[in-house]
């Protein structure tokens, strides 16, 4: 059987935002937004102020980033908007 999720880092340079398995996840990129998917194709981007909004877990903001999707496994590395900064630190949940 085919799984239906994608395991999720959304790491700062000091801490984990969120670690676990999602079902899509959406980006604002260079141009336009999109989302991800479980198995999506290999992808490598740039990330601009936004959010990343992770499907019922709620969402991060974040001032810039990047993103790795790979092997269903997706990365993304942020520099931290203030409001962000200011959260608890999380494992599966980000915040609402």
């Amino acid at each position: 059987m085919i799984s239906s999720t994608f395991r999720l880092q959304v790491l700062s340079l000091r801490r984990v935002l969120f670690d676990g398995e999602v079902t899509s996840v959406q980006l604002s990129g260079d141009e336009g937004e999109y989302e991800l998917l479980p198995f999506h194709y290999p992808l490598l981007g740039a990330l601009p102020e936004g959010e990343v909004k992770i499907a019922e877990k709620g969402s991060v903001p974040l001032r810039a980033g990047v993103v790795m999707f790979q092997h269903n496994r997706c990365t993304i590395i942020i520099e931290e908007r203030e409001e962000a900064a200011n959260a608890p630190e999380s494992k599966g949940n980000a915040k609402h």
